[in-house]
């Protein structure tokens, strides 16, 4: 059967990124499980970038996912805790800084951070049911 015409533009699977960058902690697969992830290397003419992701209960540490950094574009964060019962409750404590004031939320949120603002660490704690987290970028290469 051959391959439909736009086939490209769809990404329904995990891709193996380019290196993480500085500000990334490597993070233990075990509670960060990635489902996909699109960007200019995977998708052609891509001019943003996307990373979900779960987060799973279990870890006895605290999972740290970035350093203090800023970007050249804005970048949205996606943290969605998965509870039909308690759809705003995250299952989790998260303690997010943006231009050096720190915030701890507990609740599903979305963050955009502005082209050259601030922001990190970004510390999630007590993870008590599965959190969906994703992450867009006004760009096709994320760094």
């Amino acid at each position: 059967m051959a391959e439909k015409r736009n086939a490209k533009y769809v990404v329904d699977y995990d891709t193996p990124g380019p290196k993480a960058p500085a500000f990334r902690h490597p993070t233990d697969p075990a509670y960060l499980k990635n489902v996909v992830r699109v960007g200019g290397d995977t998708v052609p003419g891509a001019e943003f970038s996307n990373q979900a992701q779960w987060i799973m209960p279990g870890s006895r540490k605290e999972i740290r996912l970035m350093e203090s950094h800023t970007h050249e574009y804005g970048v949205l964060l996606g943290f969605f805790g998965f509870d039909y019962d308690d759809i705003q409750g995250l299952g989790a404590e998260i303690e997010f800084t943006v231009d050096n004031e720190t915030y701890t939320v507990t609740k599903s949120f979305a963050s955009f951070v502005p082209a050259g603002v601030q922001h990190g660490p970004l510390i999630i704690r007590n993870v008590q049911r599965p959190i969906f987290h994703f992450t867009a970028a006004g760009t096709g290469n994320y760094e």
